[in-house]
């Protein structure tokens, strides 16, 4: 009884490094990207490991796998928590399951698109979006087949492509809650569900959380 005690503590003690929950959702490892959808260049440029994002219902949200090295430099953004990440900067690869709604509450087809830092404009048009400028924008794989960098303009051509209308598809950036346990998932006091992970970058590794759902209110 007391070695069955043991293993049943053991069994425990691993469950946070197999899944992390909040609420109904949970997260899990995948392994590498091999869609044939995305470009050998893209594919070669991820890590060998990704995340999956599951519902409460079991079934699969996203599944992200971000790049191996993502570059940096010194930079000093106004109201954003990752400027030191270029705008344009090639993230990584999301795949969706099923059809979902993004930042802003558009529907966003399912399938893979690549995600691209972008840093939301400080005008009139967007205030109330989010208290932070950071965001991923996806982008369609199919036109999307290298790891360089767009141009700003570039970048949301090519996400209104992906979210099939005239406003590129914005994903929030926030930063973590707690280094603890990563990834995970988090709420927020208005119900967003977040996806909190460790990224490598050139600088080293930096924690990032992502609005897998919810929209703005702006």
């Amino acid at each position: 009884m007391f070695r069955s005690l043991i293993v049943l503590l053991l069994l425990f003690a691993f469950i946070p490094a197999i899944t992390a929950k909040q609420g109904n959702y949970k997260v899990e490892s995948v392994g590498a990207l091999t869609a044939a959808s995305v470009s050998e260049a893209v594919r070669g440029a991820l890590d060998s490991k990704g995340v999956r994002v599951i519902t409460g219902s079991g079934k699969p949200l996203c599944e992200i796998w971000f790049r191996k090295e993502i570059p940096t430099a010194k930079a000093e953004v106004p109201n954003a928590n990752f400027g030191q990440i270029p705008e344009g900067t090639f993230m990584g690869v999301i795949n969706f399951p099923a059809e979902v709604s993004d930042f802003r509450g558009q529907a966003i087809k399912a399938g893979y698109y690549t995600l691209r830092y972008g840093l939301i404009l400080s005008d009139g048009n967007h205030l109330g979006v989010s208290s932070y400028r950071d965001f991923f924008l996806l982008g369609p794989v199919a036109d999307d087949k290298d790891t360089a960098a767009l141009s700003f303009d570039d970048m949301v051509k090519q996400s209104r492509i992906a979210a099939g209308g005239s406003h590129p598809s914005p994903w929030n950036l926030l930063p973590v809650t707690s280094n603890e346990g990563l990834p995970k998932i988090v709420k927020n006091d208005v119900e967003h569900i977040i996806l909190e992970v460790k990224v490598t970058t050139k600088s080293g590794p930096l924690a990032i959380g992502i609005v897998v759902v919810g929209k703005t209110e702006g």
